[in-house]
């Protein structure tokens, strides 16, 4: 009963999202961001098949991650955007460099809070949670893709 709930929930909420972005184009990014991470919660929810317990210890260990690792790749971006013709070959090999430090860094980040979800769910659910998280991409891009497709 409870998969029917939170299924029928990311339904509703990835409906919303969907027409969100294809009639407001004004609402701000925030409010976007949101209902995506509404939506993706509710899908890996229902993916990891977790118990509500579950969910209270798992979803704020979640978010702290998610947070750091966004601080980690908001570091390494700064700056990201010049040209590559005006880079020279010694900056090249510094930003290929902090490419690597900044992948090392986050496999590190991966590990440790993999063993922190473990404490919470099982490795069963640990491999449901990847998977799902990669399911969630791929239908955010199938979405975009086909909202591009209609216009």
């Amino acid at each position: 009963m409870k998969r029917i709930i939170l299924l029928l929930f990311f339904c509703a909420t990835t409906l919303a999202t969907t027409a969100a972005f294809a009639q407001d184009r004004s609402s701000s990014s925030n409010e976007r961001r949101e209902r995506v991470e509404a939506a993706k919660i509710a899908f890996l929810t229902d993916k990891m098949e977790l118990t509500s317990e579950q969910a209270q210890k798992f979803w704020p260990l979640y978010n702290e991650y998610e947070t750091k690792r966004r601080e980690l790749l908001k570091a390494y971006r700064s700056g990201y955007r010049q040209d590559v013709e005006e880079l020279t070959e010694q900056e090249a090999k510094a930003r290929i460099d902090g490419m690597f430090t900044t992948r090392e860094k986050e496999l590190a980040l991966e590990q440790e809070y993999a063993a922190r979800y473990i404490r919470v769910i099982s490795y069963k659910q640990l491999i449901k949670l990847y998977r799902g998280e990669r399911d969630f991409t791929k239908l955010l891009l199938k979405r975009l893709d086909d909202n591009r497709a209609s216009k």
